[in-house]
């Protein structure tokens, strides 16, 4: 894994030292703070410049949106990875909106988390495998337009946001259960509608629109 300092926030002492623990295992891997809340989180960033926050949202709850917008605005290069017991689907917008690169269950396995921070630090956004599904619905609620102001269907909503998000043809198939002809065709239908030539100017339209962080 690339070499990457680490601030952890989170009430949970015996969570915090369970991932300080297990994040020694990594060459590189380096926890250079950590805090039991949020208050101190902008004054650990700007002394230790981390290149990833781990935040548990379960402990911080509201706080984060405002914690989140103010590192994204001061020090763009800092990643922060959102832990958290249970899906808050639309709150997970706002969050990914706000900044969030990462948003994992804290039932996933080590693997999981492994995955989520070389993705994030790679420069990529992930999501815990079962929350795509459920954050596909949230976004659809809010409704996407195309470039003649009609909305997009449940499916093109979904494999928008799933492109956009980073996820191959492949794992955007996988993801919803569909054959990867099936994604290509879609994605073929959006870029008509959408006005654009590529997967980067679908991309683009999806930061545009506000559903996946700049």
């Amino acid at each position: 894994m690339k070499a990457s300092s680490l601030l952890l926030i989170g009430e949970h002492t015996l969570l915090r030292a369970f991932l300080r623990a297990w994040l020694g295992r990594f060459d590189g891997m380096r926890v250079v703070a950590e805090a039991d809340d949020v208050k101190h989180t902008m004054q650990l960033v700007r002394r230790h410049k981390p290149s990833l926050v781990l935040m548990d949202f379960d402990t911080i709850q509201g706080a984060s949106l405002e914690v989140l917008t103010r590192i994204r605005a001061e020090h763009p290069g800092v990643k922060v990875i959102i832990y958290f017991a249970y899906s808050h689907d639309q709150f997970t917008i706002k969050l990914i909106r706000a900044g969030a690169a990462g948003y994992v269950v804290k039932s996933a396995g080590s693997e999981e988390m492994e995955n989520a921070i070389k993705t994030v630090i790679g420069g990529g956004v992930y999501l815990s495998p079962g929350f795509l599904r459920s954050l596909g619905t949230a976004v659809l609620r809010e409704g996407l337009p195309d470039k003649e102001g009609k909305t997009l269907s449940p499916r093109q909503a979904e494999i928008l946001k799933l492109v956009a998000l980073g996820l191959t043809t492949k794992a955007v198939a996988y993801e919803l259960k569909i054959s990867a002809k099936t994604v290509d065709v879609h994605k073929q239908v959006l870029m008509k509608r959408l006005g654009v030539q590529s997967t980067t100017g679908l991309v683009r339209y999806a930061i545009r629109s506000g559903v996946v962080p700049a």
